[in-house]
Order: C-alpha cells, then structure tokens, then sequence
C-alpha cells in the first residue's frame, strides 16, 4: 500500500516534488511551528537569498488555503 501523497498536475503551475529523508528547511519549519502553536497562528516561512530579489513562501498544504484567505482579509 502506498501511503504517499499523489501530486495534482497543474495547467499553469509547475510542481516538482523532492522527497529527502530530512530537509532542513522541513526542520526549521518544525521549530517554528511549536512556537507558532502556543501563539495560536499558522506557520509561514519566507525564505530569502542575500543578493537576490524576492523571497520563498513555506507553508504546509493543510495551511495553504487559511493563508491565502487571511492574505486576501488583509489586504
């Protein structure tokens, strides 16, 4: 029985899965999330680059829709 989880394709978006034994963006994401629990809020990770514009938005799938919703509430 496979337990993992079957990636949607997507006309407009790319998604590549990379499946590690740990990464250490998961682990920070990890740490995080036990502080962001006693606070009662949903974990969000932006991830930047020295010398490169933007940044990476992480955030675990179950959260991805109350993101985006609480995005639009306050903007």
């Amino acid at each position: 029985m496979n337990k993992e989880k079957k990636i949607e394709r997507h006309p407009k978006i790319k998604i590549q899965k990379v499946e590690k034994n740990k990464h250490s963006v998961i682990s920070l994401w990890d740490k995080t999330n036990e502080m962001a629990k006693a606070e009662n809020k949903t974990t969000v990770l932006a991830l930047c680059q020295k010398h490169r514009k933007g940044f990476w938005i992480v955030c675990h799938e179950d959260d991805l829709e109350r993101v985006i919703k609480e995005r639009n509430e306050n903007t």
